[in-house]
């Protein structure tokens, strides 16, 4: 929906995009009506709003207060919400991952817009500079959006601007909007590849899977979230590698070496893993894929297992979930805690104090998957809201691995009451992108759930 809004308001002061700008308008016009919007939604469509990063306690809290205030002031909503945001935090840009580094200068230069002021020429032609390219960097529509309206003010960047323009209106989705990312076929192929792979799918189109998702193999072992981004990450390196292994780690087992390196660098002094960047605050479903794609060889990485085991545990909240880092649901991060600690637990001899801090954390995941499940057999993205299906299939996840039957029968019996004609399942928006904005990816509901009802039946 943002990227939508912030696309609209580009393209209405340029009478050359008449056609994409019509298409985009249809697009929010028919927003308007949808159910489930969320707290951004709702301020960009100028109903009454609330507060957009209402809960939200993570590492980067401070720098999402000044994007979200510098995207309100582009979107034109809002007025005085860009200019009483926080003042910025110090930020060392060569610790953020690549669009970050240039969204956060094309924050500064909205915010100082916002100010009465003008941002220095050479940051402001680093913007320009970035956008010359004949794709969009990074096929991030986010960070492409914001260096647009950044920049728009300036006559002297016009060029650079119509430029960015033309790429973005190259990218407008068949429905008419724009969304986070050009798109996620990396991370997202290797979720719905590791869900058929584990439930027993064994056909061509998987082997031709295999084969495109070994090819997406960055040089330093790594995955990025869809080809052509040059930013590898945790979370599509575990998926990827979870997937190829499951599929034939035979065949791919120099990839799955070089991606073992890759996860070995990425490690922390603290224990954990970190999404992007060796250095940057440790976050517990990264280490928790961190752990499984490592036991595979857990001879070989008993020391990287102990250290990030230690860590996991010890991240554990008091109710026994994880921070959700890309999710709105519980359930994911605490599935991959979970299965990490227990690949762990089942591949290396632990130290005993090391041994108990798991056992401890793995008691209580139990006891909050079993006093949480809902009355009619599913789970919500937090405790006692509403039940949705990949809630339910990430919760499925690791009561499977933790071999706990009790809740399985009245959750199957939620999925199968709500699971449509041809299979799929409907669920509300779950991934971040960024955190804590939703995007909605509708494909990964059935998948979560095929993998939960996998590990249920294993």
């Amino acid at each position: 929906m943002l990227e939508s809004v912030l696309a609209c308001r580009l393209l209405e002061y340029d009478s050359s995009y008449s056609t994409a700008l019509a298409r985009v308008r249809s697009y929010l016009a028919a927003a308007h009506d949808r159910v489930g919007l969320t707290p951004i939604d709702q301020v960009l469509l100028g109903r009454p709003d609330g507060e957009v990063l209402a809960g939200f306690d993570h590492h980067t809290a401070p720098r999402k207060q000044v994007l979200v205030g510098a995207i309100l002031h582009a979107a034109g909503v809002g007025g005085t919400v860009a200019s009483a945001a926080p003042a910025a935090p110090a930020i060392t840009t060569s610790a953020l991952h690549t669009w970050k580094r240039v969204e956060w200068v094309a924050c500064q230069a909205i915010h100082a817009q916002v100010a009465g002021a003008r941002m220095a020429d050479d940051p402001l032609q680093a913007l320009a500079d970035w956008l010359d390219g004949p794709r969009i960097h990074e096929g991030n529509h986010l960070s492409h959006l914001l260096v647009l309206h950044a920049l728009r003010p300036y006559p002297e960047h016009h060029a650079a601007v119509r430029h960015g323009l033309d790429l973005l209106v190259a990218t407008q989705c068949a429905d008419g909007g724009f969304s986070v990312a050009e798109h996620f076929d990396t991370w997202v192929t290797s979720i719905v590849a590791t869900a058929l792979t584990e439930a027993g799918a064994r056909n061509q189109v998987l082997v031709h899977t295999g084969e495109w998702m070994a090819a997406c193999q960055a040089a330093d072992g790594g995955w990025s979230y869809a080809p052509g981004a040059t930013q590898t990450d945790m979370d599509t390196t575990y998926t990827a590698m979870t997937f190829l292994h499951a599929h034939d780690r035979d065949r791919y087992a120099p990839r799955l070496a070089a991606g073992r390196a890759y996860v070995r660098r990425m490690q922390n002094t603290d224990g954990g893993w970190p999404t992007y960047c060796h250095g940057t605050p440790s976050e517990p479903a990264m280490t928790g894929g961190a752990l499984v794609v490592l036991a595979e060889q857990a001879q070989d990485h008993a020391e990287e297992i102990v250290a990030g085991v230690r860590w996991l545990a010890h991240s554990q909240q008091s109710d026994g979930t994880f921070e959700r880092s890309w999710s709105l649901a519980e359930g994911n991060a605490l599935f991959r805690a979970v299965h990490g600690l227990c690949a762990a637990r089942d591949n290396v001899p632990l130290p005993p104090s090391v041994a108990r801090a798991v056992d401890h954390a793995v008691g209580r995941a139990t006891s909050y998957l079993t006093q949480t499940q809902n009355h009619d057999g599913g789970w919500g993205h937090r405790a006692w809201n509403p039940s949705d299906p990949i809630s339910t299939g990430y919760a499925l996840a690791a009561l499977g691995r933790l071999r706990q039957r009790s809740p399985m029968p009245a959750a199957m019996a939620f999925l199968a009451a709500c699971q449509r004609p041809d299979g799929g399942f409907d669920a509300p928006a779950d991934t971040v992108a960024p955190r804590p904005i939703p995007v909605d990816v509708p494909v990964l509901a059935p998948a979560y759930v095929l993998r939960g009802l996998e590990h249920c039946r294993q």
